[in-house]
């Protein structure tokens, strides 16, 4: 796995997460609930310290940023310290487990454990912490006598706790025992919901919003255990159906802003989003932790396909719904996106924008606080990628990726120079959105076929200079559903309208029809009611 630091945009966002959210956030608080497993309203507290610690985990492993590994090292070791006799990691008394959010954290505190020795610390131990919790899990969890359905456990008609598959997935990769094969199996025929089997629903070509209970985080999530698994068991009925539902969310539910979830107060359910975000009446829109979710998935779609185009969604979702979605200094999310689109609404970080008494019993923690730095940091894992020795750069802006360096400033600035630093044989790839313009080599043209990557195999030389030159006109987006409004672009930045005119902050400044735009990442960074924002525009 590569280790890219980003010195543009997004690692500048980074660097105030690492700094001002993942050091200041509070671990034993985060830790207590596993000690005392005192869980006991049904609550989701348990998701936190994973959520939080997964994301500091990758930042680690991005940035080497020692206090924060310091910090990483001593929560993980308490975390793992909970672990009963019976391998128990929960924050549930035995007489509430398997109710309410308690598989859903378990599957968060096993994604981080298993995160962690596969990047920081490949120590036994962790591994057979790991394995002793799934054990327990599978004690309680099945179709024989004494065990619970896991389609009777916990919320959403067992799509929360049957997204543990990708939990059970990656240790079954790690370790290779044949039981954790064989519980995933039994998720994967249980099919995730009382409501119908969703992987049938998705081969049936069933709109994503018809699926289960449509709540887009834990379907998305049951999906992404099937994409985990094809990794390893590359079945092509697998591969079709994870494309099929890549293609349904992203036709049918994924906004402009490459954010998605409606519907209700806090925008967490499919809805078929797209062909209604220019539509009033929507209530919340794209909660941060489906973006971050998507992101996920697409991460896996795109190692899966090796489509060109996927790599082009990550970018959209990192630039505008991603980095739109955090406070500028880096302490706080959104937890839905600005409503409506079309003009009047604001962004507000949730603990302004819910409400409901979550500061106080949840520690100021709010489920969409906790997992935008986990989508945030994601681009450190996408931003260069090798296998086979190919290294494939899929974001422009100006990073270091070991031996190989982006300079320039993209997004805002339509260059982007690509280097090795030391002599290297290899395939170099680079993505080709729509609006790459020209690529040189050494000053000399270089053709390539937009929506496929563009390979050039040689020996490179530190001397060597791949240059890429983007075109940055304004691009109007016509609304999906056909009504009469646009979005407006720059490369791949969605411009929007701030109430105050000019955004001093703004990196990007343009004017479409006589209106003042700026990037929405920076639109609305007020983070109050009195600051509004429009991105749909009337034709």
């Amino acid at each position: 796995m590569r280790k890219s630091l980003l010195h543009g945009a997004l690692g500048k966002a980074i660097n105030k997460t690492v700094e001002c959210r993942l050091k200041d956030a509070n671990y034993p608080l985060l830790e207590e609930p596993f000690a005392l497993r005192n869980e006991i309203d049904n609550a989701w507290r348990c998701e936190f310290w994973g959520k939080i610690t997964r994301s500091a985990v990758t930042a680690v492993h991005s940035t080497e940023d020692a206090q924060l590994r310091k910090m990483v090292d001593e929560t993980v070791a308490k975390l793992m310290a909970t672990q009963t006799e019976d391998g128990c990691i929960s924050s549930y008394p035995a007489d509430k487990q398997l109710g309410g959010w308690d598989i859903w954290g378990r599957k968060y505190a096993l994604l981080t454990l298993m995160r962690y020795y596969e990047m920081l610390n490949p120590d036994q131990k962790i591994l057979d912490c790991c394995c002793k919790a799934m054990d327990h899990l599978i004690s309680q969890v099945g179709l024989e006598d004494g065990k619970k359905d896991i389609l009777l456990c916990g919320w959403h008609d067992g799509l929360a706790a049957s997204s543990i598959l990708g939990a059970v997935v990656a240790l079954w990769r790690l370790t290779k025992v044949d039981k954790y094969r064989q519980f995933a199996n039994y998720i994967i025929e249980r099919g995730c919901s009382k409501l119908g089997n969703v992987f049938e629903a998705v081969e049936m070509g069933i709109n994503p919003s018809a699926i289960g209970n449509g709540k887009a985080y834990e379907l998305t999530s049951c999906i992404q255990g099937l994409a985990e698994l094809y990794l390893i068991d590359p079945k092509p009925e697998y591969k079709e159906l994870i494309v099929k539902y890549y293609n349904a969310v992203l036709e049918r539910e994924i906004y402009v802003t490459g954010v998605g979830g409606g519907k209700d107060w806090c925008g967490e359910f499919w809805y078929d989003c797209a062909l209604r975000q220019t539509r009033p009446g929507m209530y919340g829109l794209g909660e941060t932790c489906v973006t971050a979710t998507w992101i996920h998935y697409l991460m896996r779609v795109l190692e899966i396909t090796d489509d060109c185009k996927v790599a082009d969604e990550l970018e959209k979702s990192l630039y505008n719904g991603i980095l739109g979605a955090m406070a500028p200094d880096g302490t706080r999310w959104v937890h839905i996106n600005p409503t409506p689109l079309t003009g009047g609404g604001s962004k507000m970080c949730a603990d302004d924008q819910i409400g409901r008494g979550f500061g106080t019993p949840y520690g100021g923690n709010d489920c969409c606080r906790a997992q935008g730095p986990e989508g945030l940091v994601s681009a450190a894992l996408v931003a260069v990628t090798e296998k086979e020795n190919t290294v494939t750069v899929n974001l422009f802006e100006p990073l270091t990726s070991e031996d190989l360096v982006v300079e320039g400033n993209y997004p805002y600035e339509p260059v982007a120079k690509i280097h090795f630093l030391n002599s290297k044989e290899t395939t170099l790839r680079v993505r080709t959105p729509k609006f790459l313009k020209k690529v040189t080599l050494n000053g000399e043209d270089v053709p390539f076929t937009v929506g496929t990557y563009l390979a050039i195999a040689k020996k490179w030389t530190a001397e060597d200079l791949l240059v890429m030159e983007f075109d940055f006109t304004l691009e109007e987006v016509p609304a999906p559903d056909g009504s009469n409004f646009v979005a407006i672009k720059r490369g791949p930045l969605v411009l929007a309208a701030d109430s105050r005119g000019d955004v001093p902050e703004a990196l990007v400044h343009e004017e479409w029809n006589g209106i003042k735009l700026c990037e929405y990442a920076v639109a609305g960074n007020l983070m109050d009611t009195t600051n509004t924002i429009t991105v749909w525009f009337k034709k």
